[in-house]
């Protein structure tokens, strides 16, 4: 039952306490760690005028997918302990030990986020919970930012927990200021007594990976669940890695496995569950606070460690991914990085991070069902220094596809104000370096397949997101000779360097039902824009297809107004990516196009994707004659019976 207001979800939720209690009792094996009180969903209204909906509830079309989004309020006691965490990405060179309590009894009340399939039958069994990064100073759901289509595509539930209080009290950002009235009873101070360090907090996440399992958080899947796995994304990795060595050893594990992602101390050896740590390339260039090398630790029978070479700490697709939500809830918010180099690497970190969480949902080391050893990172002399290749990526780790075939220097290096240092840098190739390595399409896209099979067999991607990559390195212009040209090239952010490139990732990775064909409009735009480039000196043919490229966003933003006439995307979501093609669209004009005055050239689409299949012939009769195998099995009947028709008549003459 949805609770209407906060206020009395809670109220219901006490008188309720007691049902919680006996369900916690039949579970009491489990861990010493207490069930808490879980009252919720709690009903949300994006219309109500003091924001009585959840922060950051998610603007992905979940319906399409099968899927719901719900959030509760969580409430008990938590122990504070003697632990401690390293500053920054908790990058520590130590395990840290077991811990020991210091205070009991301290009231607490946060929230818990929960995305899952509506129905079991879509349910895989593996639940992750993900201690929300804190660093914002407003919750960050950094994990399912990047692997959204992964969860929903393999039917495994996310959670996300609000452990710390900083996104809670911030006095410009939190949660109590965002919406008073949703929000105002959420406390992970004890009422005043801590004011710093968070020390409820590991108390609190493992509260809530026990209310996985002993409270209706699930709903209808909860006699389906399996497997939970804890999971965090660099500072929040640093708290997750923590919560394993200090606190879950003290009691029976509440984690079936675990997930340290850009960050984390020492795994200690004894841990009694598997945990794959995943690191970019920032975490080997980056100051101490974000600096992994000292933390690396051998493989064992329960931990692995995986590099993604070329990956920045900050990642492109989960920053693109949340800009009309921070439009939304974090209106003051930059959409953009003010960085010394072009920012964020495009290698695509979230397929790694999806093959990392499918070998955790599967890991059966009785079963041999265990994921494979990384490739290392060479280093240099000092034990410091990454080893490059001649165009300056690195050598080593887990080479996805798009760096293994580059159109780009990518790497986890950039500096300026601010966490620059974390956001890496895309600068992609000169057009004369891409003609030298894919001097034709066909070069190009046998060499992208030979990569991404390689990533399949070698266990580091899972075949839905090869074929994904394979999908766009299909459709490229890499190979092509062209020059991309600024209003191409997929480089920095929106309004820095605006590309039909980079428009193309902000609709890519909504991962929205019916994309296909704005995606297509996209791509005929890239295409004539690079041809608008390649013909300088040519100003009559460079006028035509810069026409065409504004005619074809034209035709984009007429899709756009169509997905959200079908709910498929948001308002937000539609007014973003048309403020985005609107920008381009005035900057082709600046160069010379015309778009009014020319009609859309479909060979744009061909010349990228191919001609389509012819549609089939309609049969008025409603049967299968005249569309395919049908077709050859009625010519070879009728061949047969001219035959014997020819036999027959031989022997009667």
């Amino acid at each position: 039952m949805l609770m209407t207001r906060p206020i009395e979800a809670l109220a219901s939720g006490f008188r309720a306490a007691a049902g919680a209690l006996l369900l916690a009792a039949s579970h009491a094996a489990l861990a010493i760690v207490p069930t808490p009180v879980v009252v919720g969903p709690v009903a949300a209204d994006l219309a109500s005028a003091d924001r009585n909906y959840t922060f950051f509830g998610t603007d992905l079309d979940l319906k399409a997918r099968g899927y719901v989004e719900e959030e509760f309020f969580m409430s008990g006691q938590a122990n504070s302990y003697d632990a401690t965490v390293a500053g920054g990405i908790g990058a520590r060179a130590s395990a840290s030990p077991t811990a020991n309590v210091v205070t009991t009894g301290n009231p607490y009340t946060t929230r818990v986020m929960v995305r899952r399939p509506a129905e079991g039958t879509r349910f895989s069994g593996t639940v992750v919970v993900e201690w929300m990064n804190a660093t914002s100073n407003y919750d960050v759901e950094a994990l399912w930012f990047r692997a959204h289509e992964f969860f929903m595509r393999e039917g495994h539930v996310w959670i996300g927990v609000t452990a710390q209080s900083g996104p809670i009290t911030n006095a410009t950002l939190g949660l109590k200021q965002f919406s008073p009235a949703r929000y105002g009873q959420l406390d992970l101070t004890a009422a005043g007594k801590f004011t710093s360090g968070d020390p409820l907090s590991y108390d609190v996440y493992g509260q809530a990976l026990q209310a996985v399992r002993t409270t209706p958080m699930l709903g209808p899947l909860k006699p389906l669940l399996r497997k939970v796995v804890a999971a965090g994304v660099s500072q929040s990795a640093g708290r997750v890695s923590v919560y394993l060595n200090a606190i879950m050893t003290r009691d029976l594990p509440l984690a079936d496995a675990a997930l340290l992602y850009i960050g984390g101390e020492m795994v200690r050896t004894d841990l009694a569950i598997p945990v794959i740590k995943l690191l970019s390339e920032t975490e080997y260039v980056a100051p101490a606070s974000a600096n992994e090398i000292s933390v690396l630790q051998p493989d064992s029978d329960k931990m692995r460690t995986w590099t993604i070479a070329g990956a920045s700490h900050s990642d492109w697709a989960s920053s693109a991914v949340r800009y009309s939500l921070l439009r939304r809830d974090q209106p003051t918010a930059a959409l953009r990085d003010s960085c010394d180099l072009p920012s964020r690497s495009r290698v695509p970190d979230r397929h790694v991070i999806a093959a990392t969480l499918d070998w955790l949902h599967r890991w059966n080391a009785a079963a041999n069902v265990v994921p494979p050893t990384g490739p290392a990172v060479p280093l240099g002399a000092d034990g410091k220094t990454i080893q490059r290749d001649t165009r300056g990526n690195m050598l080593g780790g887990i080479r996805v596809a798009p760096f293994a075939v580059p159109v780009a220097v990518d790497s986890g290096i950039n500096t300026g104000a601010g966490t620059c240092f974390l956001n890496g840098n895309h600068e992609p190739f000169t057009t004369d370096v891409l003609k030298a390595l894919y001097p034709t399409r066909d070069a190009y896209f046998t060499a992208f397949k030979a990569a991404v099979e390689q990533n399949v067999k070698d266990g580091f991607v899972m075949q839905a997101d090869a074929d994904d990559m394979l999908a766009d390195a299909k459709v490229s212009i890499t190979g092509l000779g062209l020059d991309c040209g600024p209003l191409c090239a997929n480089k920095a952010q929106f309004p820095i360097q605006p590309s039909t490139g980079l428009l193309r990732d902000h609709v890519k990775f909504l991962y929205m039902t019916g994309a296909e064909d704005l995606l297509k409009s996209i791509d005929a735009a890239t295409l004539s824009v690079a041809r608008g480039y390649t013909a300088a000196g040519d100003a009559a043919k460079q006028k035509a297809q810069w026409s065409q490229a504004a005619k074809w966003l034209q035709n984009f933003q007429s899709q756009v107004e169509g997905q959200k006439t079908q709910s498929r995307v948001t308002t937000q979501q539609a007014a973003l990516l048309k403020e985005y093609s609107d920008i381009l669209v005035t900057e082709l004009q600046t160069l010379g196009a015309t778009p009014d005055t020319v009609t859309l050239d479909p060979t744009a689409v061909t010349d990228l994707y191919g001609a389509p299949a012819a549609a089939p012939a309609e049969d008025s009769g409603g049967g299968s004659i005249g569309q395919g195998r049908l077709d050859l099995l009625l010519g070879l009947l009728l061949s047969v019976a001219a035959a014997g028709l020819a036999l027959r008549r031989r022997r009667t003459v």
